[in-house]
């Protein structure tokens, strides 16, 4: 009887013994890729969010700390573009929802996830914030950064990689302000003089973005000449041209353009229409206006 019984305790001792785990966290689901989507230089701060999930062994305390990624800092961080020449586009990675506390690795002003495990509470499943401020003036393409995630539990480490992507597509934007030819007299000051006056248009576009500027014919246009119309019915022939010489009608064959160096800068410095009333048209006294649609392509 007494040898059963020393059997039977050792038997006891071992199942025991092989109950002790090590302590240890576990990714049950690594970050998802943040993909920002296409961002408008025009628009505002676009958000975006990554998912995860680790397991850690009580009393296990699991810290995760996020990388710098390509810019090599946490303020901002960066995705560089894809293409030649270089470009960088600013994001960064926060630990809570209104983009306050940067998620990195302690230095710098930033924070990381301490995560201390109970035999309650072993999971923790969490959200990485992006965000990328608006006004960015950055050139069209594709913008790609690397961030490695690393679970760190003390006695060990797992370090996982996800990607920020954001696209930037070219666009543009139109500025316009009325012509104003002032007074046309036809009986004196007009008679032989033109009476002339200019317009600036406008265009702002991302960087590096070439627009052409072209301009329709009005709404009156006839036998070669756009036209401002009165209330009473009369026309006034007129011309617009690119040059101050007034030697290039411009219209829709006729354009001008510009490549743009900032989305904060018209191309060009703007471009200014070069408007002429032509001399000795004998029409009633009233008011002219006509309207000529600006059209960018990009």
């Amino acid at each position: 009887m007494k040898r059963i019984a020393v059997f039977t305790l050792a038997s006891i001792l071992m199942i025991a013994a092989n109950t002790v785990h090590a302590l240890n966290c576990k990714w049950d689901t690594v970050p998802s890729n943040i993909n920002f989507g296409v961002y408008s230089v025009f628009g505002a701060s676009v958000p975006a969010t990554s998912g995860f999930q680790f397991t850690c062994t009580p009393p296990a305390i699991g810290l995760l700390t996020l990388s710098q990624g390509a810019a090599a800092s946490y303020t901002p961080r960066h995705m560089p573009r894809t293409t030649a020449p270089a470009a960088n586009l600013d994001y960064n990675l926060f630990m809570d929802a209104a983009h306050t506390i940067i998620w990195g690795d302690g230095t710098s002003g930033t924070q990381y996830l301490t995560f201390p495990s109970t035999p309650t509470n072993k999971t923790y499943a969490g959200t990485i914030f992006g965000n990328m401020p608006g006004g960015l003036d950055a050139p069209p393409g594709t913008y790609t950064d690397t961030i490695q995630a690393t679970l760190d539990w003390g006695t060990g480490v797992d370090a996982r990689f996800f990607t920020v992507t954001a696209t930037i597509a070219a666009e543009c934007t139109v500025s316009t302000a009325t012509l104003n030819f002032g007074a046309y007299d036809p009986v004196s000051a007009n008679l032989i003089a033109p009476q002339d006056s200019t317009s600036v248009i406008n265009v702002y576009c991302t960087k590096e973005t070439l627009a052409t500027v072209a301009l329709d014919n009005g709404l009156n246009f006839f036998g070669g000449n756009r036209r401002i119309q009165s209330g009473l019915g009369d026309f006034l022939n007129y011309q617009l041209y690119t040059d101050a010489g007034h030697s290039i009608i411009w219209n829709a064959v006729n354009t001008d353009s510009g490549t743009s160096t900032s989305k904060l800068t018209p191309i060009n410095g703007g471009f200014t229409a070069y408007g002429r009333i032509f001399p000795g048209q004998d029409v009633r006294a009233g008011a002219f206006t006509d309207t000529v649609l600006v059209t960018v392509n990009y």
